[in-house]
């Protein structure tokens, strides 16, 4: 379980979070919404250990995020952030492999397949539109060992039918695993997810 107890984050004079609490288990998608500015993308940093609470605690399987290596988070949270640049010339296929043997899973062919990836694995990454750098980086994300998902709006830029099918994945994922999802289309894709945590 990943467990937020007491958050409270702020940046300038603007307070993001104060005494907030949640959680995200095994075995659940949720659906995390609210309007720009409300914190959405800095939950999944402050979960991610790339910025600090100012009070309060997250924990994932009861170890404190502040406590944890970089190395230590990476084997139990995975995070596909909401826009990666790629600004090297590598192929989609090349891009797949920058992790570590022993931290992917042993096979992404599915996720590969369902993203509809195979036919570019050959293509250079930054000739590719931004729908389809979106989708090699969340396959990246997912071909990642983990436990926990935190997805960064996986569904921007992407039509119904890539939409769809990064729904189908997020259902398999959470059968195993816990899969945090932001997301501002949530009237249309809300009942895919076992719970909403809308922020003001």
């Amino acid at each position: 379980m990943i467990e937020i107890k007491g958050l409270s984050f702020s940046r300038g004079n603007h307070e993001i979070y104060k005494d907030f609490d949640d959680r995200l288990d095994t075995g659940e998608a949720v659906l995390l919404t609210g309007p720009n500015g409300a914190g959405k993308s800095t939950l999944i940093q402050l979960i991610g250990g790339l910025l600090q609470a100012e009070s309060g605690e997250i924990t994932i399987d009861g170890k404190a995020v502040s406590s944890l290596s970089a190395k230590e988070q990476a084997l139990l949270r995975s995070i596909a952030p909401q826009r990666r640049s790629f600004t090297l010339a590598y192929t989609v296929s090349e891009v797949l492999h920058f992790l570590p043997k022993k931290m992917r899973i042993a096979d992404n062919s599915h996720l590969v397949d369902q993203l509809g990836l195979t036919s570019l694995l050959n293509k250079k990454v930054t000739e590719l539109s931004i729908g389809q750098q979106e989708r090699v980086s969340l396959a990246l994300a997912l071909s990642q060992r983990a436990k926990y998902y935190l997805l960064d709006e996986p569904f921007s830029a992407q039509d119904s039918e890539s939409t769809n099918k990064i729904i189908e994945l997020i259902a398999e994922l959470k059968k195993e695993n816990g899969v945090l999802v932001i997301s501002h289309n949530q009237d249309a894709i809300f009942k895919y997810f076992d719970r909403v945590i809308s922020l003001a």
